[in-house]
């Protein structure tokens, strides 16, 4: 029997007809219409990414917005509040901050009418009507010196040397527009 064994054929791996049929249909649809398919694809890839997402997006940003309707009522109420302190903290210090500009203002003429009534003063005295002269706290600390001018070009510059500067440059070759 063991003999036997041996010399029995092994049994063949036979694949229905009706899976067979298929394939060969498939692989002859794909061959005849292939071309189309693809392009019914990407047709439905174009339009599910221009027009299906934004309503999408839209949907959920409604469903998140209906979340945020449900969301705990003493929760939002307790951040509004603490948004309005806030507020008004800033609206505090800003008006602190405009009443001190006020009052810099407020010196700032002071101290000019004071200047002109002693400008005015000095004027009645016959001492001039404007001191053309700083005072001491007016003046700049040090030498005041004029700054040299910086010549426009080198002095060593000549025009009729050439290769100085920039120079022509013609016009890149490009591809021509014509057939």
């Amino acid at each position: 029997m063991a003999e036997q064994g041996h010399n029995e054929a092994f049994p063949e791996n036979e694949t229905p007809e009706s899976i067979t049929g298929v394939f060969s249909t498939g692989v002859g649809v794909l061959q005849q219409y292939g071309w189309f398919l693809l392009l019914g694809l990407v047709a439905l890839f174009y339009i599910k990414n221009r027009f299906l997402e934004g309503r999408l997006q839209r949907w959920q940003q409604q469903k998140e917005d209906a979340s945020y309707k449900k969301m705990d009522t003493g929760k939002a109420q307790s951040q509004l509040e603490a948004m309005e302190r806030a507020r008004q903290r800033m609206q505090e210090q800003l008006d602190k901050q405009a009443e001190e500009y006020k009052q810099k203002q407020k010196e700032k003429e002071e101290k000019a009418r004071e200047e002109r009534i002693a400008d005015w003063k000095r004027h009645q005295e016959g001492k001039g009507y404007r001191s053309k002269h700083r005072t001491k706290d007016e003046a700049e600390p040090g030498p005041s010196k004029p700054k040299p001018k910086k010549p426009l070009r080198d002095p060593d510059y000549n025009p009729l040397m050439g290769n100085s500067g920039g120079g022509f440059r013609p016009p890149r070759r490009g591809p021509t527009g014509g057939g």
